[in-house]
């Protein structure tokens, strides 16, 4: 094989993979268009009680609404808790039924996970359509697909706390801060992938601390709702 056949082929795959990993059509929300001192502050893998209900008890305290991405098998297992979620005023969103790795399976598949938490959350009385998350961020060419066929938004992030690796609160609130800036989406997680249970008081103690710092720091909190992609955000 020659080198220019062989270099070909690299280029083709390259993009090949590209287009793949990172489709270029569709809505992905990575951060807030604004330069404003706002955040927004979102939990994945709910519901989870007790954690999730602690962590509303700290967000109800400090008087902050955030976004929830559900996922759909747990909504099933804690009513409750999903409901409660709903009943403050947080937004919800859609962050697929059993969290599996979307972006590397059929777009059926995928739109049959969205579907199904999509009708969980209708009949806990969300009747607008929801924001989504995929798993892991696996916002790949089938989910990129499936999206824009719907002509709906995906959002990512750009602060993340890595507390599906860690609960120190210290930590978390260290990566957390020394990343935010106006427009952060910050993601950090009430619950565990797979409907399974996990402790998360150390994201609870990060959140109190994280939302203490940034309000002393002159940051106001929305939900994804109190914004549309691409416009400024305006804060009384």
């Amino acid at each position: 094989m020659s080198l220019i056949t062989t270099t070909v082929i690299g280029f083709v795959t390259a993009g090949l993979l590209w287009f793949f990993f990172r489709p270029p059509f569709g809505k992905n929300l990575v951060r807030l268009n604004t330069d404003q001192k706002v955040v927004a502050l979102t939990y994945d893998d709910g519901p989870n009680p007790p954690y999730t209900d602690r962590l509303l008890d700290v967000l109800a305290k400090h008087n902050v609404k955030a976004t929830f991405f559900l996922i759909g098998n747990r909504i099933e297992r804690h009513p409750e808790t999903a409901n409660r979620v709903i009943a403050e005023g947080h937004q919800i969103g859609n962050h697929s039924y059993s969290h599996p790795l979307l972006g590397f399976l059929p777009p059926r598949y995928v739109q049959r996970q969205i579907e199904r938490t999509d009708a969980l959350l209708r009949q806990h009385g969300i009747t607008e359509e929801t924001v989504f998350r995929a798993p892991l961020l696996t916002r790949f060419l089938p989910v990129a697909y499936v999206l824009a066929k719907q002509d709906r938004i995906h959002i990512s992030c750009n602060v993340w706390g890595w507390d599906w690796v860690t609960q120190n609160p210290d930590k978390i609130t260290e990566s957390v801060l020394k990343k935010t800036k106006s427009g952060s989406i910050i993601v950090l997680h009430d619950g565990k992938a797979e409907n399974k249970d996990a402790n998360r008081s150390g994201t609870i103690e990060a959140t109190d601390r994280i939302i203490a710092a940034l309000k002393r720091d002159g940051y106001q909190f929305v939900r994804l709702s109190d914004c549309l992609a691409g416009r400024v955000i305006h804060v009384p």
